[in-house]
C-alpha cells in the first residue's frame, strides 16, 4: 500500500451545516475561510486529511463552542479556501503554517489552544514546534505521523492488514492493483475505501453509518497529493523540533485504532504527554464512541482552560 493511500485514508469530511458564523480572510492567492462557534477562550479546531473538508470535525467544534470560541478553518485547498494557482507553490506545509498565523493575526489572537485530529494533529504539532510562543496547549485526537519513517509505514500497513479478514484482504489487494493500473472506476474506488476503512473501526457492523460521516463530501485529491509530496520533500520529522514547544500536550485516542502506535511513539519523544484512551474505538472515537470521547474532551479542556 503506497504512502499516498495511507495518508489520504486518515480522516475525512461532513456537510456544511450549523455554522454559527462563516468569515474569510483575503490574501494574495485567494481567501481563507473559517467558521466560528460560541464565545470565550479561543480554540482552533483542525480536521484531518490532508485534503478533506474541515467540517469532518464540525461536531467537535460545536461541542467546544458550548464553552469556548471554537474556530474551524477551511484549510487551504479544501472547501471554499481554494488558492490560485493551486500547485506546489501554494499548497505545502509552510503555507498551512502561514494560514494559521494569518488566522490568529486576523482575530488578534496572541496564543491559542489547538485541537487537531489525525492530519490535523500533525499540523497542530508542526505549528507548535515552529511557533511555540503562540500555542497555549495542544489537544490531539488520534494523531497521525510525527515523522515520515519507513518502519512507521510498514507498521501502519501491517496493522491495517492484521485487522482485515482473508476475503477483505484479497479484495483490497485486487482493487489496489486495479487502481494502480489506472483501470479502476468510481465504484471500485468506493469499494476499496470501504474495505480499507474496516480496519479503522472497532465495530465493523456499523461501518456504513460511519462512512456516512467520513465520506459525505469528496476529498480534494489534488491538495492531498501536493501536501504529501511536500512532506516528503521537507523530510517531515517533528522528533527534531517538537521539543521547542514545552507546553502541555494531551492526547485522546481509540484503544483499538490500528494507528495507536503513533501515539505510543510520540510519547517516547515527549514523555510528558498525557494519554486518554477510548475503549471499543478505532481511529474515529468522536464518531464511534461519542459519549466517552466528549467526556474525555471536556475533562481535558476543563483542565487546560478555566470556564468563562
Amino acid at each position: 500500500m503506497k504512502l499516498f493511500y495511507l495518508l489520504t485514508l486518515l480522516p475525512c469530511c461532513v456537510l456544511h451545516a450549523n455554522a454559527q458564523q462563516l468569515d474569510s480572510i483575503k490574501y494574495t492567492n485567494g481567501y481563507l475561510y473559517y467558521h466560528t462557534y460560541g464565545q470565550g477562550e479561543p480554540v482552533i479546531v483542525l480536521s484531518g486529511g490532508p485534503g478533506n473538508s474541515c467540517l469532518q470535525q464540525e461536531e467537535v467544534a460545536i461541542e467546544l463552542g458550548k464553552h469556548y470560541k471554537s474556530i474551524l478553518p477551511e484549510q487551504r485547498g479544501t472547501g471554499l479556501s481554494i488558492p490560485v494557482p493551486m500547485d506546489s507553490t501554494t499548497i505545502n506545509m509552510q503555507s498551512a503554517l502561514d494560514d494559521l498565523n494569518r488566522l490568529m493575526n486576523h482575530l488578534d489572537l496572541k496564543q491559542v489552544v489547538i485541537y487537531g485530529h489525525s492530519w490535523g494533529a500533525m499540523l497542530a504539532m508542526s505549528f507548535a514546534a515552529k511557533y511555540p510562543e503562540k500555542v497555549k496547549s495542544l489537544v490531539l485526537a488520534s494523531p497521525g505521523y510525527y515523522k515520515f519513517d519507513p518502519d512507521f509505514f510498514t507498521t501502519h500497513v501491517n496493522n491495517l492488514r492484521g485487522k482485515l479478514g482473508v476475503s477483505d484482504l484479497a479484495l483490497m489487494d485486487s482493487l489496489e492493483k486495479k487502481m494502480e493500473a489506472g483501470k479502476a472506476g468510481a465504484a471500485d474506488s468506493a469499494q476499496y475505501n470501504r474495505t480499507v476503512r474496516l480496519a479503522y473501526v472497532y465495530n465493523k457492523t456499523i461501518i456504513d453509518s460511519l462512512l456516512a460521516k467520513i465520506y459525505v463530501a469528496k476529498p480534494n485529491t489534488t491538495m492531498q497529493q501536493l501536501m504529501v509530496s511536500d512532506l516528503i520533500r521537507i523530510h517531515y520529522d517533528l522528533s527534531k523540533t517538537l521539543y521547542h514547544y514545552t507546553g502541555p500536550i494531551q492526547v485522546i485516542a481509540g484503544r483499538q485504532d490500528p494507528l495507536s502506535f503513533y501515539t505510543y511513539e510520540l510519547k517516547i519523544i515527549r514523555p510528558d504527554i498525557v494519554l486518554h484512551w477510548v475503549q471499543a474505538s478505532g481511529h474515529f472515537p468522536m464518531f464511534e464512541q461519542q459519549q466517552d470521547f466528549y467526556k474525555q474532551l471536556n475533562m481535558v479542556m476543563q483542565a487546560l482552560i478555566k470556564h468563562p
